[in-house]
Parts: C-alpha cells; structure tokens; sequence
C-alpha cells in the first residue's frame, strides 16, 4: 500500500527535513543518466511538496582524527564515533515545523 501510494504520488503531502545546505540533495541525484551527452535531461519528480533545512551539522569521527573543534562526540548504534559540530537549534526546527502543521502537513521525512 505504501508503495502504491509513493509511486502514483498519492497521499499526504511530505516535509522533507535535511540538514542546512543539503535542500536540493534529492533534487539533483547523483547526476547519472543513460546517455551522458543528452542535452535534454529529465530529473525525476521529488516526492516533497516543502523542505525545511535544520540548522545541525555532525561529522564522522576517523580512527586516529582530531575532529572539529570542541564539539562534543557521540557513538552510533553501530559503534562509530560521531562529532556534533553544531547542536541542532531544536526552537528553531519546531518553529518551522509547527508553521507547515499549522497548513496541514501531516507527513515529514528526515
């Protein structure tokens, strides 16, 4: 039923929530196409209607890395280390998220 629903676009409209900087990551792709001289590309249609970019930054932490700054480091449910850079600004996050709520979105992807 999901499937169905994601593929023939039906459904609640979705907020997409990424991390600043990243808005247009599913837009663009990776940029592969089958014929890689076609002048007249066609990207497929994201499955968003709005998206709401978090002010956060993490950044895995290498064996044997120093990390950035002072940040404070974290494990994973897998085991690696990660460094919280910027705290998510969780006002500033629930700000924009009750203002979509408030036009009736139901549904957001993280």
């Amino acid at each position: 039923v999901a499937t169905n629903a994601l593929l023939e676009r039906k459904g609640d409209p979705c907020v997409l929530v990424v991390t600043k900087g990243f808005k247009d990551l599913l837009h663009i792709g990776n940029q592969s196409r089958p014929n890689i001289f076609d002048l007249s590309i066609k990207c497929p249609e994201v499955i968003y209607s709005e998206v709401v970019e978090a002010e956060e930054r993490v950044s895995l932490v290498q064996e044997g890395s120093v990390g950035f700054g002072d940040g404070e480091i974290v494990e994973g449910v897998t085991g690696e280390k990660i460094q919280v850079v910027t705290p998510l600004d969780e006002s500033r996050l629930r700000t924009e998220l009750t203002q979509l709520f408030d036009k009736g979105f139901r549904s957001a992807a993280v």
